[in-house]
């Protein structure tokens, strides 16, 4: 997974407007999603943002007015080579810090972020590892914290083209194909989950390629 994410780095982002692994037959539903996802990132976050998992810091530009303070985490050097681009290239004046860390490793202050993002990641993760995602999640928040979740979404434009659960081909644009363990969500399975994490949902967007919810932690 980690190759895979070092190696996809540079040319991550062209699935945000249908190419590389997403079904590009649907790139206007990718675009149409991302959309709509930027504007609920927009209202999103406060205090000390912490991005998981954050990739090249896609979601960034949206939220991070609204932060005194961003900490992008990311297992991936090279991901997080782009996100330091991004930040540069967008002007982001918040004060940020880069980690290149396994946030299930990493340590960190009890009770010190004000909200998190997190993008992409679930989808990637065994129903055991999403629990210490959910753990660590309640270690580094504060009470009353605000969590992002965005993630694939399982629609019928997927069903003829994915499996709901298991390991999928990826394939770079110079040929080389990574074997990628990944799920998709149903807006059921992602309202359960933050539930049963005590997050409770303030608001859900699902599209027809992607799906996010904002949720405020209840104890």
């Amino acid at each position: 997974m980690l190759s895979y994410y070092n190696e996809r780095a540079a040319e991550h982002d062209i699935v945000y407007i249908g190419q590389g692994p997403a079904l590009q037959q649907y790139s206007g539903d990718y675009i149409k999603d991302v959309d709509e996802i930027s504007r609920m990132a927009a209202g999103f976050g406060s205090g000390h943002l912490i991005d998981i998992a954050c990739g090249t810091g896609f979601w960034a530009p949206h939220y991070a007015r609204n932060c005194a303070w961003i900490t992008f985490l990311d297992q991936s050097e090279r991901m997080l080579s782009e996100c330091r681009k991004r930040v540069q290239e967008s002007g982001i004046e918040t004060t940020v810090r880069f980690i290149r860390g396994n946030i299930f490793d990493e340590e960190m202050e009890a009770s010190v972020f004000d909200c998190a993002l997190i993008g992409f990641l679930l989808s990637h993760l065994s129903a055991e590892r999403e629990g210490a995602l959910f753990k660590k999640l309640k270690e580094i928040l504060k009470p009353d914290a605000r969590l992002m979740v965005i993630e694939s979404v399982w629609s019928e434009k997927r069903k003829g083209y994915r499996q709901k659960t298991g390991i999928e081909n990826r394939v770079l644009n110079d040929g080389r194909s990574f074997r990628v363990y990944k799920k998709y969500f149903e807006q059921t399975e992602v309202e359960e989950m933050l539930e049963s994490h005590l997050f409770a949902i303030e608001s859900i967007y699902v599209g027809e390629m992607l799906i996010a919810a904002v949720a405020e932690r209840t104890r």
